[in-house]
């Protein structure tokens, strides 16, 4: 059964709040972590704030989906937005190297 993991607000919590967001939604099933450990479900959401590109949440389900959510928790926290995760060098082959692909 594939991990599940889920920080801060959902696209419909940042929108009653009356946020403008960009939300990017991405299939991981292509992606390395996803092929290496055969996942047939392997899926993020990322909500962003519009104006600022700050991470207001993020939604994971896939292999290592609970470890890579402490990336997004700490972007939350920290005001880190989607170009900073996006430009962060990452090791690779590693669950984090997908971050890339999601923001």
């Amino acid at each position: 059964m594939p991990a599940l993991a889920s920080v801060g607000m959902t696209e419909q919590q940042a929108r009653k709040d009356g946020r403008a967001v960009k939300v990017q939604t991405k299939d991981m099933r292509d992606g390395m972590s996803a092929r290496t450990y055969n996942e047939h479900a392997a899926w993020a959401k990322v909500i962003e704030d519009e104006g600022s590109g700050r991470i207001l949440g993020a939604h994971i389900v896939g292999h290592g989906g609970e470890e890579l959510i402490h990336l997004f928790a700490f972007a939350i926290k920290f005001g880190i937005t989607a170009a900073d995760l996006r430009d962060t060098v990452y090791a690779f082959p590693t669950f984090a190297s997908d971050v890339k692909n999601v923001v």
